[in-house]
């Protein structure tokens, strides 16, 4: 019994002891038996944005066949592709493993690049135009859209659009030219084309699904929409004509315009804002004609000095002339903005209309009492004509010359009462009636606003005011029309 215990103690140490030989065996030997038999102890694991794609025993070669596989998609996409992509590598310990070879890699990372550029940024052209913006694949297609928008006015095909480098700007920005395809031709017909606004062209990288049609971004530019404009009010202009003429309501311009009413009165030179189709890229077009019209000469004036401005005579009528012109004519789209005549051949000469006009600005007349109240026009009143205006106001406040002028008389005139009638230098003459007090005589001189008299109540009247007429030709007119 003694004897069996002894003996398994005895195998139990054997056991142990072979154990510990054989790892120290494997320990030693099985690395020399890896490079003997291509079992690698170490190796790297190359990594694709985190993620391990296969094993390489010369870390070396990693970065070259990453730069490699990144090269042959730029070629396959004919230029550079924005994609965020980051390759790595670490070694990793092992007692058996798999590597790949260069070319073996370099294709792996291939074709794991070819699936990210589908989600990647890419770069294409922006187009801007003011505040417009499209964006476009290549720098054919720009081109392509910037000469549909000449088309309408280039039906011919005699200009083309060259791309240039914006020197004034950073790199890989463009501007554009418009230049002929050949020689112009001498005569009439089309001379240059240009684009009204600047055009700016930029590389940009954006994601695919904000790239523009070809198709659309040539109707997106040559669309005509409505943008507003400042408009200079012409002679014979209204608001309503303005309107008209570019078939819209009057409310439709003064929305446009808010300080103005139906009841505004426009001068010349006025600017107001009015509504105007137009595209995104205007087109200005030069243009040269050649025809025969009737024209004027310019009117002459002779100035005389002793009349006043609203006074013309025309001394010789116009008589049109004829002749054949060539004219340079520049367009911004189908509106004229510049007219020149380059050539002229007279083949009737014109008579020019001559105008004999006054230099003498006319007097103006003014209220002749301050205050009061407006009580009887120039009308019918109690079955015959009211030839004045009365305005209600105490006995003695102050009567002034509503224009200056002489004296013609200043005295009692029966129903007028206490009465004053000035003569002004245009041939006219006021009155002042029913007055308490005159202040000046027959023959004086006054001037426009000086005292002449106080108001009253005498002759026939029902109680105190000022009576007040103006005279043309010795016959009444209604004051009110020619009061300032």
């Amino acid at each position: 019994m003694q004897k069996r215990r002894l003996f398994g103690k005895y195998f139990e140490l054997r056991y142990i002891w072979w154990a510990l030989f054989c790892c120290a065996v494997l320990f030693l030997y099985v690395p020399l038996l890896g490079d003997t038999y291509g079992l690698e102890s170490t190796y790297c694991e190359v990594l694709l944005d985190g993620e391990v794609i296969g094993a390489v025993s010369d870390p070396s070669v990693v970065d070259q066949a990453f730069l490699n596989a990144r090269a042959q998609i730029a070629r396959e996409k004919n230029g550079l592709v924005l994609a965020d992509v980051e390759c790595d590598f670490r070694q990793v310990d092992k007692l058996v493993g798999s590597t790949l070879e260069s070319a073996e890699l370099e294709g792996v990372i291939h074709d794991l690049l070819q699936e990210k550029v589908k989600t990647a940024r890419q770069k294409y052209y922006l187009v801007k135009v003011n505040e417009f913006t499209v964006n476009l694949a290549t720098m054919d297609e720009v081109k392509a859209m910037l000469t549909a928008s000449l088309a309408k006015y280039d039906p011919d095909g005699l200009f083309k659009v060259e791309v240039v480098s914006d020197n004034s700007r950073e790199l890989d920005a463009f501007t554009v030219q418009v230049e002929p395809k050949g020689e112009i031709k001498e005569g009439d017909g089309l001379k240059a084309l240009d684009f009204f606004e600047k055009v700016e062209i930029a590389e940009a990288y954006i994601d695919e699904e904000r790239l523009t049609n070809l198709s659309e971004a040539i109707d997106s530019v040559t669309r005509e929409k409505e943008k507003n404009q400042t408009y200079e009010v012409q002679p014979g202009d209204t608001l309503s004509v303005i309107a008209n003429s570019r078939g819209y309501y009057v409310d439709e311009v003064l929305a446009l315009n808010p300080g103005l009413t139906r009841d505004t009165m426009l001068h010349i030179g006025d600017e107001i804002i009015i509504s105007v189709p137009e595209p995104e890229l205007s087109i200005l077009v030069s243009a040269q004609s050649t025809y025969e019209e009737d024209y004027y000469a310019e009117t002459q004036y002779i100035e005389n000095d002793s009349w006043y401005t609203t006074e013309t005579v025309v001394r010789q009528e116009a008589q049109a002339g004829h002749h054949a012109v060539t004219v340079r004519t520049v367009s911004r789209n189908d509106t004229e903005a510049e007219r020149e005549i380059i050539e002229e051949n007279v083949l009737v000469e014109p008579v020019p209309e001559i105008i004999e006009k006054g230099t003498q600005i006319p007097p103006t007349y003014m209220r002749p009492i301050t205050g009061g109240r407006f009580t009887s026009g120039f009308k019918m009143r109690w079955g015959r004509m009211h030839k004045g205006v009365d305005w209600a106001t105490p006995v003695g406040t102050v009567v002034r010359a509503s224009c200056g002028g002489t004296v013609v008389s200043a005295g009692w005139a029966s129903g007028y009462g206490y009465c004053v009638t000035l003569s002004h230098p245009d041939g006219r003459q006021t009155r002042y009636g029913h007055l308490s007090k005159i202040l000046v005589s027959p023959g004086q001189k006054v001037d426009q606003n000086q005292k002449i008299a106080l108001s009253g109540n005498t002759g026939r009247s029902t109680g105190p005011h000022l009576h007040f007429e103006i005279l043309i030709g010795g016959s009444q007119v209604d004051p009110l029309k020619y009061l300032n």
